[in-house]
Order: structure tokens, then sequence, then C-alpha cells
């Protein structure tokens, strides 16, 4: 549950722990109005794109720094070979190893599901990648 806390943080602009329709419409026209750069009130493929690579930017900046362990701007081998990441969440008995069972395990800090997972009855994930076995 407070892995989707984020849901609240972004879309309760009222801070009543309840996201209505009309405050996604908000958070959706605040969205519209940064791409649409040149004022126009529509957003050419152009200014959509510049959004989207400004976020990309800002992602693959983010993980740079993670990786760039003593913050000089410069990516060592040796930074990049010892970064484990989440390695630490799912070796829960700490012996240096995953077993399946630990990343299937709920206590893993496995939030989405990193092996597999069903959401729902028709629909299966892998990683970040979901699909959907039957149409709505």
């Amino acid at each position: 549950m407070a892995d989707d806390q984020w849901l609240l943080a972004k879309y309760d602009e009222n801070g009543d722990n309840i996201i209505t329709v009309d405050e996604i419409s908000e958070k959706r026209k605040q969205i519209f109005e940064r791409m649409d750069g040149d004022g126009t009130g529509d957003v050419s493929f152009g200014e959509y794109r510049q959004l989207d690579q400004a976020k990309r930017e800002m992602l693959l900046k983010a993980r740079f720094n993670k990786l760039d362990l003593d913050q000089d701007g410069v990516l060592s081998g040796e930074e990049y070979v010892s970064y484990l990441g989440s390695f630490e969440r799912f070796d829960q008995n700490g012996d240096g190893s995953i077993t399946s069972e630990e990343i299937a395990s709920p206590g893993s800090g496995d939030r989405s599901g990193w092996l597999s997972k069903k959401v729902k009855e028709d629909v299966s994930c892998l990683l970040w990648f979901c699909v959907r076995a039957t149409p709505n």
C-alpha cells in the first residue's frame, strides 16, 4: 500500500487522501500547458517529443548519479561494476546470493513483481512489461 503513495502525492491536490476525476484533469491540464511551449493551445509532435526527452534526460541523469559513487561526473569501471542496485533487498538472508524463494517472497522489496507476477486473472507481467491475455 505504501508503494502506491506516489499516486496521492502526484494527483491529490487538496490533500484529502482522495483522488478525484477533477484532480486528475487538473494535473493533465498543467502537463499540457507545459508541453505547449509556444502557447498556441495545441501541442505539436515536436513539443510532445521535447517534454518526453526532458523526462528521459532527468531519469538518465538520476541513474548516472546513482552509479557515480564519488559524484565526480565521471563513471569509472569500478563504480559501475560495484553497484548492486536492489541486490540487498532481495538477498533477505544476507548470504550473498538470491534464490527464487527470496525473489518470490512478500518481504523481498519486490514491489512490481520483479521476476513474474499475475496482476489480474487476464494480465501477466515480466519486469515492467505487461500483457493482457483477453481484450477488455
